[in-house]
């Protein structure tokens, strides 16, 4: 009994002493802790500002979440009313454009008239038969003797998701007012020579005998590209400033083929497209350019659309080339404004 008594009044001492010794330690603290915050409170006075950009940061933020959120409200009743699909296609567009049309339900239902006529167009008239008579009447006369072959199965996928992809980059009005029909073919014969496009008033006919005889994703595009100028500079040519255009070329030039519209270049072995600096210097892009001013044209048109640095640094580098690669731009967008050396550099 003595000993646990011992042990509880030293237990006691212990208790004591730590108690006294808190209080202690909790009253310098105490002292510390109350000029912390005196200093805290000064500091807080002196940053009031920032408090107040805070608050200006976060009803800015706010306010652009009800924008964002009546932005996507209308797009919902955009879905609802025409598809997601038409919504799908509005999103991809310039989002400041867009904004712009989305209280017009006239501008809205002219956007969807165009969406549904590309859909049509891919669906319908992208075409891979040679069968029916696709050539114009007198294509089939005994001097032109117009033969055709439908394309082989296995090169429609491919040669869908090319002339898509080519189409994309015209406006849909632009189309609708310009082009019926593609084509898409295993060969096509002229005059006895073999063609890798060509055109007729308002369709583009294409070849695409497959990667393995040449006809890359590259070659295919151009020559959309290529076949489609034809159509627009008949269409818009008096808006073609040729004056200027012909005065880059050579004192004295002539295209070498004019007569039979570039099939003797082909049949001669003079419709090499290959970019020849000699050519460059004349103020062409290459050979196959100089047999009529209309393959000139296309030579340029064919390379501004297909996303190719390499080629407006070659333009940009002669100055007759400079010269019709500023002419071709100032055409299209004669046509539209939406082409500019800027949109073409951009692709």
């Amino acid at each position: 009994m003595k000993l646990n008594k011992k042990i509880y009044l030293a237990s006691a001492a212990v208790i004591l002493f730590l108690i006294f010794s808190c209080t202690s330690a909790c009253d310098m603290s105490g002292i510390k802790i109350e000029k912390s915050w005196g200093e805290l409170g000064s500091e807080e006075a002196t940053e009031e500002p920032i408090g107040e950009d805070i608050l200006k940061e976060a009803e800015e933020a706010e306010d652009e979440a009800a924008v964002e959120t009546s932005f996507e409200q209308k797009l919902d009743q955009i879905q609802q009313k025409y598809s997601l699909e038409f919504r799908l296609h509005l999103e991809a567009m310039d989002r400041d454009y867009l904004e712009s049309i989305l209280d017009d339900d006239a501008a809205i239902e002219n956007e969807f008239g165009l969406f549904e006529w590309r859909s049509t167009f891919y669906r319908e008239r992208i075409i891979f038969t040679a069968d029916g008579g696709i050539f114009p009447g007198d294509w089939y006369n005994s001097s032109i003797d117009g033969k055709a072959e439908s394309l082989s199965e296995s090169e429609m996928e491919r040669s869908k998701r090319i002339i898509i992809s080519a189409l994309d980059k015209y406006p849909e009005n632009f189309l609708e007012n310009n082009l019926e029909n593609v084509y898409a073919l295993k060969s096509m014969n002229f005059y006895g020579v073999n063609y890798g496009g060509t055109n007729s008033t308002d369709s583009v006919y294409l070849v695409n005998d497959g990667e393995n005889m040449g006809y890359s994703d590259i070659i295919v595009e151009k020559a959309f590209h290529h076949e489609f100028s034809s159509i627009l500079y008949r269409n818009y040519g008096d808006t073609f400033k040729e004056p200027e255009w012909r005065q880059v070329n050579p004192e004295g030039f002539e295209y070498f083929d004019e007569a039979t519209g570039g099939s003797g270049a082909i049949r001669e072995g003079k419709s090499s497209q290959e970019f020849d600096p000699e050519a460059h210097n004349m103020g062409f892009l290459y050979e196959y350019a100089q047999s009529t001013m209309e393959n000139d044209i296309n030579s340029f048109a064919e390379n501004i659309f297909m996303e190719d640095d390499s080629f407006f640094a070659t333009a940009e580098s002669y100055e007759k080339l400079k010269a019709k690669l500023d002419l071709i731009v100032e055409f299209y967008n004669t046509l539209d404004k939406t082409f500019t050396m800027e949109y073409f550099k951009g692709l």
